[in-house]
């Protein structure tokens, strides 16, 4: 609860100043591109850890932010992050920040879940499908799941479509045993 009301304060927050610069776009990949690099090492484990002077700490998250060339907004933000122990939020700002620019852009993202990996061709017709039924620029994000049997599984706005066989045909065995 708390992590939520939090990352949604700060994701909010980050974006608005994002959009006084008319960078929202770019600061979301900087915000990305950190995230990437503090979930994939150990800097969880230095940059949250109160036995490492906090001048140390804040070096060091100004070390990483130079090595991937991010903007002074994000540097600040993060180090505002690391002085308050908010970092290990970062993942969930992160997260709440797309939704905003997301939300703010038209786009809506949506989970595509196959047996295999789909065709382009496909891939680009479930998008516009899925745009005329959204009304919005759909960001598809496709998975495959060799344990489905056939069919796909759609995820859109909170809603889910399953058009997988294993869905059909519960749905014929639970028509068989009402008798229909």
């Amino acid at each position: 609860m708390i992590e939520g009301s939090l990352s949604r304060r700060y994701a909010k927050a980050l974006f608005e100043l994002a959009l006084e610069e008319h960078r929202e776009e770019e600061i979301g990949q900087e915000i990305d591109w950190f995230v990437t690099a503090y979930t994939t090492s150990s800097l969880p484990t230095v940059l949250n850890n109160p036995a490492f002077p906090p001048g140390s700490r804040k070096n060091i998250v100004v070390e990483v932010s130079r090595g991937l060339q991010l903007s002074p907004l994000v540097v600040h933000f993060l180090s505002l992050l690391l002085e308050r122990d908010r970092l290990t939020y970062l993942p969930s700002i992160a997260s709440r920040y797309r939704l905003l620019l997301d939300e703010k852009k038209g786009r809506v993202e949506a989970r595509v879940l196959a047996p295999v990996p789909l065709e382009v061709a496909m891939l680009e017709g479930l998008r516009e499908a899925l745009s005329r039924v959204s009304g919005k620029e759909v960001v598809l994000k496709e998975e495959s799941d060799p344990g489905l049997v056939g069919g796909l599984v759609i995820q859109l706005e909170g809603k889910v479509y399953d058009g997988s066989v294993r869905a059909q045909l519960d749905k014929m065995k639970e028509r068989v045993e009402r008798g229909y």
